[in-house]
């Protein structure tokens, strides 16, 4: 018995190195009223390396979906208005970051530990959202919002409900976060992650 229970033992203990070696933490940062996810850029995964060719090396990634015409300005009350009253096109922000995005202009970040399983279908789910030419490559980028960044066109329409902080939510579901997928404000996307003490690994349901 005492000989099984070392070999249960070594056989555990480097499962469980590898489960913390496995768990990546993300971050979801907010900009005032809106949010996004940022993960290092060494595990961008192969649903994502299209962008590969648009940035050079970065050390983090940072997402964020929005109205097109909003989401440039970010400073017009009518293009609010506009964006929240009437469905209109949407864009996906992509900022390739050469340091922590905690370096940022936001309002705050919270952390989030994923499993390699689950960041393979948080980046898979905001793939999905980036329009595509036939060759796999989005067919036009313009300048984003900051240092090395992108504006790309995005599938789906922004409306009242279905804003940033709604993508947000569906991209952390997605990976097995539970989230309420009808999160309006960047103030509860921060909440519900900060109420269930979101920094530990996640399990998918």
């Amino acid at each position: 018995m005492p000989r099984l229970l070392s070999l249960l033992i070594c056989f555990w203990l480097p499962l469980s190195a590898q489960a913390e070696s496995d768990s990546t933490t993300i971050l979801v940062i907010r900009h005032r009223w809106h949010t996004g996810v940022a993960f290092p850029a060494e595990h961008l995964s192969p649903s994502l390396m299209f962008l590969s060719s648009h940035f050079d090396a970065p050390h983090y990634f940072e997402f964020g979906w929005g109205d097109d015409a909003f989401y440039r300005k970010d400073n017009s009350a009518g293009l609010l208005l506009r964006a929240m009253l009437w469905p209109t096109r949407s864009v996906l922000h992509v900022a390739a970051l050469n340091h922590h995005p905690s370096e940022l202009p936001h309002g705050d970040i919270q952390a989030v530990c994923l499993d390699s399983k689950q960041l393979a279908l948080l980046q898979e789910s905001i793939a999905n959202d980036f329009v595509l030419s036939e060759a796999g490559h989005p067919p036009e980028s313009s300048p984003g919002l900051y240092g090395d960044s992108r504006f790309f066109p995005a599938s789906g329409t922004f409306w009242l409900g279905n804003t940033c902080n709604t993508w947000t939510a569906k991209k952390l579901s997605a990976a097995g976060i539970p989230l309420h997928r009808l999160t309006f404000s960047a103030g509860s996307v921060l909440r519900q992650l900060t109420d269930q003490a979101a920094c530990q690994p996640a399990t998918n349901n």
